[in-house]
């Protein structure tokens, strides 16, 4: 017998398709155990695929029970949930206890039950005497329960979850005259989600703080949220670049809205809804002015007056002293020459004057100017033109309505346009299969189709190929003449059909009639089973045949 071998010149150039369908022609032709590994590989394999969808079809999300912030013990919550069965998860980063987003209100409601509770700063009440204990351990403690005893008061507010308190005492001498270090405190507090402190709350807690500490004042206290956000101090707004901070810009907006809110009241009954527009720009001077002045009365009040008046008369002693005063006294036309008089007169007067000190301290936020524009829609008026006696009244009205004043230098402008048409875009309903309510069903339907249809499509007719059995042809007897007489065979050869039958049946062999590869494979694997016994039978053929 000889074999040719022919090449095709094409035959190396080949598709991913023919290599494909080659591969598949040759696990076709595989055997029975082959065959039987291969199935049940693409089994697992389907299987697996099918857990995976169920698996993420199923996925459920999880939350942190508490905050990263919250005190509470792990230990103890691990140990609640472990024994009433919750399925739980620790995050890897932050190490917080992870649960299902639907079950976080409930499994609070559990801890709390059991009675775990977040464990607050410590106070004042956690403070223990010591004989042994030194002045500067007495002082640290008592700052530290004082921080503590600040924490639990903040920690009292609504939108306030977690707060801690640092305070900055200086120690206080006799031996300096001058304290320069001043005391000062630090808070942080971490809100709730969703939750704000307003400005009027943020003012609380620092003078809450700043009255809690001897010396303290409250300009010296910090406050910051969980943001790193400071809430209190000069900066704590910011300032723009005009210099004013966002508390006066908000309060510039706050005035300005006012305004247009009177103006559209009075001008929405005349003209209706969407047919004018009016802004209001304000001008405000936040300087904070205080003055002194001082006066005097020009009219005087005499209070008290005082004269006294005082004469002395009488003659002076002339001579010389000693012996010569003893000599005679002169005639009386010489005393008389010699007597002197002495008066004296004082007057005081006192004046009550009349003086008013005025200490005056002018409003920060006084409104300077007003900058008043109105824009009317021109169809409101049916068709025809607006009068000019009706738009001064409409002004009038107005300007009566916001305050107008001419002489702080007000402007005011009242303006007829017709109004552009605009056309309101319809907003499109959402799609229903984009709706939350229905996406949690679809990731069900989803897997279940996705696995019938590996099962129906992928897998049955991949099994229905590797296990097929192809079917001969059935035999056509030759047409002959004549019949030939059927030769019954030994009584022997029939005894070794029916037993290589039995033992073919026993062996799971395939009938009669299946193809010549499938004989010629079962019958080695046959003879690597059994090789004595298919001698055996081999050479009673060969027997039979010798005495034939």
């Amino acid at each position: 017998m000889s074999t040719v071998i022919t090449q095709n010149p094409d035959a190396s150039v080949t598709s991913p398709w023919d290599g494909l369908k080659g591969s598949w022609q040759k696990l076709s032709q595989s055997s029975g155990g082959e065959k039987q590994v291969i199935v049940v590989s693409i089994l697992a394999v389907m299987a697996a695929m099918v857990i995976v969808m169920v698996l993420w079809s199923s996925s459920t999300s999880y939350r942190p029970l508490y905050g990263n912030q919250e005190g509470f013990d792990s230990a103890q919550i691990i140990e609640i949930l472990e024994a009433d069965g919750v399925n739980y998860q620790i995050s890897p980063t932050t190490g917080q206890i992870l649960v299902e987003s639907g079950k976080v209100g409930a499994v609070r409601m559990l801890l709390a039950a059991k009675g775990v509770k977040a464990r607050l700063p410590s106070g004042l009440d956690d403070i223990n005497s010591d004989i042994t204990s030194s002045q500067f351990m007495e002082q640290a403690r008592y700052r530290h329960g004082l921080e503590g005893e600040l924490s639990r008061t903040i920690m009292a507010l609504d939108a306030v979850r977690v707060a801690r308190v640092h305070l900055a005492i200086p120690k206080r001498t006799l031996f300096i005259r001058k304290q320069d270090a001043q005391a000062s405190a630090s808070v942080m507090i971490d809100l709730e989600p969703g939750q704000n402190l307003t400005p009027a709350q943020v003012t609380a807690v620092v003078n809450l703080v700043a009255g809690s500490v001897a010396g303290l004042d409250a300009a010296r206290v910090q406050l910051v949220n969980q943001f790193g956000e400071l809430l209190s101090g000069n900066d704590a707004a910011g300032n723009g670049i005009n210099g004013l901070s966002d508390l006066q810009v908000q309060y510039t907006q706050s005035l300005e809205q006012q305004l247009i809110g009177r103006a559209e009241a009075m001008l929405l009954p005349v003209l209706g809804p969407s047919q004018f527009r009016v802004q209001v720009a304000a001008k405000v001077n936040f300087d904070q002015v205080e003055e002194t002045e001082e006066s005097v009365d020009p009219t005087a009040v005499i209070r008290e007056e005082k004269t006294s008046s005082m004469q002395n008369s009488g003659s002076m002693a002339l001579g010389i002293p000693g012996a010569l005063s003893n000599q005679p006294p002169q005639p009386d036309g010489q005393e008389k020459q010699n007597q002197s008089t002495n008066l004296t007169e004082e007057a005081s007067r006192s004046f009550d004057v009349g003086r008013s000190v005025r200490h005056t301290k002018y409003q920060q936020a006084q409104l300077q100017q007003l900058s008043v524009s109105v824009l009317v829609n021109e169809e409101v008026a049916n068709g025809s033109q607006w009068q000019q006696a009706q738009l001064q009244q409409m002004g009038q009205m107005v300007k009566d309505a916001i305050g107008f004043d001419q002489v702080r230098g007000d402007s005011f402008s009242l303006t007829v346009f017709p109004f552009a048409v605009v056309t309101a875009t319809p907003v499109e309903p959402m799609p229903w299969w984009q709706m939350p309510e229905y996406q949690q069903y679809l990731r069900y339907i989803l897997g279940a189709l996705v696995a019938l249809c590996l099962i129906f499509f992928v897998l049955r007719p991949l099994v229905s190929h590797l296990i097929r059995v192809e079917k001969m042809p059935a035999y056509v007897p030759p047409v002959v003449d004549e019949p030939l007489p059927e030769l019954e065979p030994p009584v022997e050869q029939k005894e070794d059909q029916k037993g290589l039958a039995s033992a073919i049946v026993a062996l799971g062999l395939p009938e009669p009639g299946s193809p010549l590869t499938v004989q010629l494979e079962h019958l080695g694997l046959l003879a690597n089973e059994e090789p004595a016994r298919v001698a055996e039978v081999i050479g009673k053929w060969i027997g039979a045949d010798k005495r034939d």
